[in-house]
């Protein structure tokens, strides 16, 4: 019975102990454990972690052919205003699923579809470095005189420095596709007997267009973020980037006029395929400005990216692309 007593004792002795080791905090060491709870940035780390989302989103800007490349964009910019809903659904792994919508209203009928983006991809961000990769698949109407679908496969993928006050980085771009393009032009019939003098041909000169662009951009950026701006969760990232573009971009054309003269079919048969290439040269200077604000599951992201094209040329050199997008990421 002693021998009952004293494993009985030895018990109550040890809890009582372990009760008072697990007591055996100050009152400062508990002011600072309090602390720590109660700061966002400690609770964030603690909480932050590789997680799947979900993202639905509107956006609007001018980029009317690539989703990722700026360079491939700033090629072929206008005035219209572009419409894009997206689905975005991305993986704790680093893949990522997406499906855009590419609206306008251009044409007589309103605002309409002129393309679909079904796009997938690949982000790994590490201690040293983030890299990534997407493939988009655009699917559009190939019968029609588009020409803001000039693509059908783009291929984005970059690497940069993942922190430091200056994050060096390096993109590369390959777009290729169809497109059909139709133009008025003009034909002058050369009659040296006719009292009247040469004539002048007037009709619709349309083509049939392949297409291939390849960018390379070389970059420096730097991310500022800040906290509790407007409330105690919310956040502000910007990321100012300075780039140069390099790029080689070929196309060909077959022309497939309306005319139906047979003397002006025959003249402009001469010029059947034309096929303008440019060498691999650096084409623009740049500049991107990147707003990301979240707060909760709302997010929006303003973006503008002005570029100088570089090489000789008689068309305008300075273009401006922006786009603003909104959206829940659940």
């Amino acid at each position: 019975m002693r021998k009952y007593y004293l494993i009985l004792v030895i018990a109550v002795c040890s809890c009582s102990l372990a009760f008072a080791q697990t007591d055996s905090l100050s009152l400062k060491d508990k002011a600072a454990l309090d602390s720590m709870l109660d700061n966002d940035e400690f609770l964030k780390m603690m909480k932050d972690g590789p997680k799947s989302s979900f993202d639905v989103s509107i956006g609007i800007g001018n980029g009317a052919f690539s989703s990722h490349n700026n360079a491939a964009n700033a090629t072929g910019v206008d005035n219209k205003m572009i419409f894009t809903p997206s689905l975005m659904y991305r993986t704790k792994s680093g893949f990522s699923f997406g499906v855009t919508g590419f609206l306008t209203s251009d044409s007589a009928k309103g605002t309409e579809l002129y393309q679909t983006g079904l796009s997938a991809g690949y982000e790994y961000d590490g201690k040293e470095v983030t890299t990534g990769i997407t493939y988009t698949r655009y699917l559009s109407d190939k019968n029609k005189y588009n020409t803001k679908s000039l693509y059908q496969n783009d291929i984005y993928g970059f690497i940069k420095k993942a922190k430091g006050i200056i994050q060096p980085g390096l993109a590369l771009g390959f777009d290729n596709g169809k497109y059909k393009e139709a133009d008025l032009a003009s034909v002058i019939l050369k009659r040296p007997l006719n009292p009247r003098g040469d004539t002048t041909i007037t009709g619709i000169d349309s083509t049939d267009n392949k297409t291939t662009y390849f960018s390379a951009t070389a970059s420096i950026e730097h991310d500022f973020s800040f906290y509790k701006l407007f409330s105690k969760d919310d956040e502000l990232d910007f990321v100012p980037s300075l780039l140069l573009n390099f790029g080689k971009d070929d196309l060909e054309q077959t022309h497939t006029n309306t005319i139906n003269r047979p003397l002006v079919k025959k003249l402009l048969a001469r010029r059947k395929k034309n096929t303008p290439t440019n060498k691999f040269e650096m084409q623009s200077i740049a500049t991107s400005l990147d707003f990301t604000y979240s707060v909760g599951k709302f997010f929006l992201q303003p973006n503008l990216y002005l570029d100088y094209y570089l090489p000789e040329t008689t068309a305008k050199r300075f273009t401006a692309i922006f786009s603003v997008t909104a959206g829940l990421s659940f």
